[in-house]
C-alpha cells in the first residue's frame, strides 16, 4: 500500500516536472526552430521574414512614437522557453513591439522571451565600436517574473540506510521538491 502511494506521488511529480511552453501553439507553429541565434547574429538579412523564438535579459527599454524598442542581452532558451542566468550569450539584438511598454515594467536585468519576425539589421554604437543588432518585430512575448529565481523544478529521490542501537537497523526514502 504503501509503495502504491509513493508510486502515484512520484508520478505526479514527475508529470508536473515537464515544460510548459510559454508562447501559444499558434505562435509556435509559425516559428522556425531551425534557427539559431548564432545563425540570426551573423547575417539577420538572410534569414529576414523569419518567425523565431529568441530570449534573454533586458538592457533597455525606449518607448517611440507608437513602438517600443528593447535591446536584449541573448541568452539560450531552456525548455519551456525560459532564458538561462548563466554567464552565456551569443549577443544582442533588438525587439520592436507595437504600442507603448512602461519601461518601469520592462526595466533592466528583466528576462523576456519573444517569437518575433527577423526585420533585418540596425547598427549602433557601444562604447567606441559600431555593433550590428538583429531587429526582430515581435508576434508575442513572455515577460519572465523577477521573483523567478528555479529555472526547473528540482526534484530528488534519495533513499538511505542507517544504524541503530542494538541489533536494530533503520532506513528512510524521502522525495525532495
Amino acid at each position: 500500500m504503501v509503495a502504491r502511494i509513493v508510486t502515484a506521488a512520484c508520478v505526479l511529480v514527475l508529470i508536473s516536472a515537464c515544460a510548459v511552453p510559454v508562447m501559444t501553439p499558434e505562435t509556435m507553429e509559425t516559428v522556425d526552430k531551425s534557427i539559431s541565434f548564432s545563425t540570426i547574429q551573423q547575417n539577420p538579412d538572410a534569414v529576414r521574414g523569419s518567425v523565431v523564438l529568441v530570449g534573454g535579459q533586458i538592457l533597455e527599454t525606449t518607448p517611440k512614437e507608437g513602438e517600443t524598442w528593447i535591446e536584449v542581452l541573448e541568452k539560450p532558451l531552456d525548455r519551456s522557453g525560459k532564458p538561462v542566468s548563466a554567464d552565456l550569450s551569443s549577443g544582442r539584438f533588438l525587439v520592436r513591439f507595437q504600442g507603448f511598454l512602461e519601461p518601469t515594467i520592462y526595466e533592466k536585468g528583466r528576462r523576456l522571451t519573444v517569437a518575433g519576425r527577423v526585420d533585418g539589421k540596425v547598427i549602433r554604437p557601444i562604447g567606441e565600436i559600431d555593433y550590428t543588432y538583429p531587429l526582430l518585430t515581435a508576434t508575442e512575448h513572455y515577460l519572465w517574473n523577477t521573483d523567478d529565481t528555479v529555472s526547473s523544478p528540482r526534484i530528488g529521490i534519495g533513499i538511505g540506510i542507517g544504524v541503530g542501537g542494538g541489533t536494530r537497523g533503520g532506513g528512510a526514502v524521502g522525495v525532495e521538491f
